[in-house]
């Protein structure tokens, strides 16, 4: 089949939305004014056309079946990290919103590099189980290394913070959320000793208090 044929063909398909859509209708213009492609183009194209074809078309169709049965899951763990980045926000926030995402954006996301540390950070067994003893390791920093669950006035969360990185706390609940690619992200809810407001920290930022008898 000639390219202009190609093209036509995977621009009749649902599948072919978005950025390829664009691209092939660009292309398709270019060869009809008789212009060449780069090959750099060419190589573009040979992808576009691949995940647009007859067999991806089936794909797209079955795609809400699909996902409900092996996606749903770890997609919304995948998307609570995503929703508080810069580039899949917004698809992040349809998914945790209960849609089924586009097929292609949605895969591309799912099998990034981050989201698959985020998946094996969910599915790592918790260091600390709940009623841990634990202290701030060196790293912890009360600016930017923990969370409160709601918004609650500067003086108040100042006393938390001191309460916990003099005095430690107790995990009262492992988080189901994990919000960083990194080694040890697992959330831990923590409620510091002399305090009635918990705040969240990652693991990576907390030991076991070994002094406390």
């Amino acid at each position: 089949m000639l390219p202009q044929k190609k093209i036509e063909a995977a621009l009749s398909r649902s599948v072919c939305g978005g950025w390829d859509r664009d691209f092939l209708q660009s292309i398709l213009g270019r060869i009809a004014k008789g212009r060449a492609l780069s090959v750099k183009q060419k190589q573009t194209l040979g992808k576009v056309l691949a995940r647009n074809s007859a067999e991806h078309q089936k794909d797209h169709e079955n795609w809400s079946v699909v996902f409900e049965k092996d996606y749903k899951l770890r997609a919304t763990v995948v998307a609570a990290y995503h929703a508080h980045q810069p580039y899949y926000g917004a698809l992040s926030k349809d998914i945790l919103a209960g849609k089924v995402p586009e097929r292609g954006k949605f895969l591309r996301m799912f099998d990034n590099k981050y989201s698959k540390k985020v998946l094996a950070q969910h599915a790592a067994t918790p260091k600390y189980p709940v009623g841990t003893y634990v202290i701030p390791r060196a790293a912890f920093d009360s600016y930017r290394t923990l969370e409160f669950e709601a918004d609650i006035i500067w003086a108040h969360q100042n006393k938390v913070v001191q309460n916990f990185t003099k005095r430690g706390g107790f995990i009262i609940q492992v988080c189901e959320e994990i919000r960083s690619a990194a080694k040890g992200a697992k959330r831990y809810k923590i409620l510091p000793v002399g305090s009635i407001i918990p705040l969240i920290v990652e693991e990576r930022y907390i030991k076991v208090n070994r002094n406390h008898r």
